[in-house]
């Protein structure tokens, strides 16, 4: 006699199957939604998560949302065409009257209070803020709302756009186009990169590995650090963070640090700056013509390496520190107590040097 399968056999006998025999319907949290962006520039708001931004193909900015977390359920994916000159916007938005306690993450970054709108967007100068606490939601691994949004988003070459992410990780690769990556807390590392670039970041690190075009990295307390740079312009900004650069062949460079070092290797611009508070500027450059460079620092020490066929006229001033000269076939032209002038090959192009207690190194 052929046996019926166990839960057929209680449906026979009028018992109520229960649901642990009803296959798992799909949590709605861990769904992927797929959106798409029309226009030439489109921006994106997501409060923590993480964002992988990559070439893709098409007339349009696709991307596909994942909820995440106990509490994602509640958040909800919407888009619309008010962003700058009515292009298309992409909001992860947040139930606010849920939030007292904040919002949930510990990955990556600490803690960061964020005026959030209703409508999903921050940061700007906008008047619409959420009115509660002053406007502030804090962001961190003691909130009591456990809910982020991951996005992968592809991009046709030659688009511009606009990512806000408060905490959380972005990653690009292969990218080619006009991007403005500004995070609060979330760390960013991008390869093979091709357009005009700026990483605006609050806490979190930058990392660039292999671009052309324009890079610009702005940061609070992260570091910067590039290497396999080509183009037009090298600019690393940061508060307390360093900036270190490697295989640059730009033709304008600009390294401004508070408390930072700067170290430079292989670098190869006509034009630059280096300028730091504290920090010491160590640059290495590799070939390449010099037409005009700045280093000041305040209480950092100033090293320079210039390739033997180099041709510039130095001019050295510090206010205590040292000066040591351990280059060959340097022409002195002018020496004070603190101060000097040289010139190496034609004295072509033009270094100035500029220390307030730090000493400096010419090689």
């Amino acid at each position: 006699m052929r046996r019926q399968p166990f839960a057929a056999g209680l449906a026979a006998l009028g018992l109520v199957i229960p649901a642990l025999f009803a296959a798992p319907a799909p949590a709605a949290a861990q769904q992927t939604q797929r959106f798409s962006l029309e226009g030439q520039r489109v921006e994106i708001y997501d409060v923590a998560g993480r964002a992988t931004l990559h070439r893709g193909t098409g007339n349009s900015v696709v991307v596909q949302a994942t909820r995440v977390g106990a509490d994602a359920a509640r958040l909800e994916f919407a888009t619309d065409r008010e962003g700058t000159g009515s292009s298309a916007r992409f909001r992860v938005v947040y139930p606010l009257d849920q939030l007292d306690d904040g919002i949930f993450w510990s990955e990556q970054g600490g803690t960061t209070n964020l005026r959030l709108r209703a409508d999903g967007t921050f940061g700007g100068d906008g008047d619409n803020w959420f009115g509660r606490r002053g406007g502030t939601v804090r962001v961190g691994s003691r909130g009591g709302f456990r809910g982020s949004a991951d996005l992968d988003i592809t991009v046709p070459e030659g688009r511009e756009v606009v990512l806000h992410l408060a905490v959380g990780r972005v990653e690009l690769n292969g990218t080619n186009g006009t991007f403005t990556i500004d995070t609060w807390g979330a760390s960013v590392r991008a390869q093979d990169i091709a357009g005009s670039y700026l990483f605006d970041s609050g806490s979190g690190d930058v990392e660039v590995r292999g671009a052309t075009g324009s890079v610009r990295i702005d940061t609070g307390s992260g570091s910067g650090t590039v290497s396999g740079i080509r183009g037009d312009l090298l600019d690393i900004d940061t508060g307390s963070g360093d900036a270190d650069a490697t295989d640059v062949q730009v033709e304008r460079v600009r390294f401004d640090t508070g408390s930072g070092q700067v170290r430079a290797r292989g670098l190869q611009a006509r034009r630059g700056v280096a300028d730091t508070g504290s920090g010491d500027v160590d640059l290495e450059f590799t070939g390449g013509e010099i037409d005009d460079w700045v280093i000041d620092t305040g209480s950092g020490d100033a090293r320079l390496t210039l390739p033997d066929n180099a041709g510039a006229r130095i001019s050295i001033d510090t206010g205590s520190g040292d000066i040591d000269v351990t280059r060959q076939n340097v022409v002195m032209e002018r020496r004070a107590h603190d101060a000097m002038v040289l010139r190496v090959g034609d004295g072509r192009g033009r270094i100035r040097i500029d220390t307030g207690s730090g000493d400096v190194t010419l090689r």
